[in-house]
């Protein structure tokens, strides 16, 4: 399997977290903008029993997750509803208080498999902003396009869950997918989903 495409990232803040179950998410999710890349890091909780001079026993268990994603522009409304910042007469406020929502994200990339074209849908029931780094540079002989970067730490959720992935053979089917996810109600697992396009 090879990936060569990535597209459609969504955020939806979290209305609630019930006890046991996915998050219900706030309303619909917004498109952050068009996306450059998302690069996921895992950090796992490990240890290792040693016995007569051997390993006997060994465990890594997910501990938490970051997503480090650049975009090609976001929007100053969708920065307020992803970073947590004030909006007041046009003009974004940041400050030191800010508390960014927890919410859910995806994405989709695009793969090849086999010589045939498929979509995968990744998305991450509870996740947190961070702001990025931002930099501005004037013109020269060559133009750098610049990006938005932001770093969501991706936790798992009251299930235990913290990343579910569907495979499509159509871009459509993967989108329809993603943004179910986001729908109270609608939060079936990944393999359950697929169980049910395939049959």
């Amino acid at each position: 399997m090879a990936s060569f495409g990535a597209k459609f990232p969504y955020f939806c803040p979290v209305a609630d977290e019930p006890d046991g179950k996915r998050p219900v998410y706030s309303g619909e999710p917004v498109r952050i903008g068009r996306l450059v890349k998302a690069d996921l890091s895992v950090t796992l909780a490990s240890g290792e029993l040693f016995a007569d001079d051997v390993l006997a026993e060994s465990v890594a268990e997910f501990a938490s997750g970051s997503i480090s994603m650049e975009t090609d522009d976001m929007k100053d409304e969708i920065a307020a509803v992803v970073y947590g910042a004030t909006v007041e007469d046009g003009v974004v406020h940041y400050a030191v208080g800010d508390d960014p929502p927890k919410g859910g994200f995806g994405y989709l990339k695009k793969l090849m498999r086999n010589k045939s074209t498929l979509y995968k849908a990744c998305f991450y029931p509870l996740v947190k902003a961070a702001l990025g780094n931002d930099t501005a540079q004037t013109k020269g002989s060559s133009i750098t396009f610049g990006t938005t970067a932001t770093t969501f730490t991706v936790y798992a959720c009251e299930t235990g869950g913290w990343r579910d992935t569907y495979e499509a053979e159509t871009e459509a089917e993967a989108l329809e997918w993603l943004k179910a996810q986001f729908r109270q109600g609608a939060n079936p697992p990944a393999e359950d989903s697929a169980a049910e396009a395939a049959g």
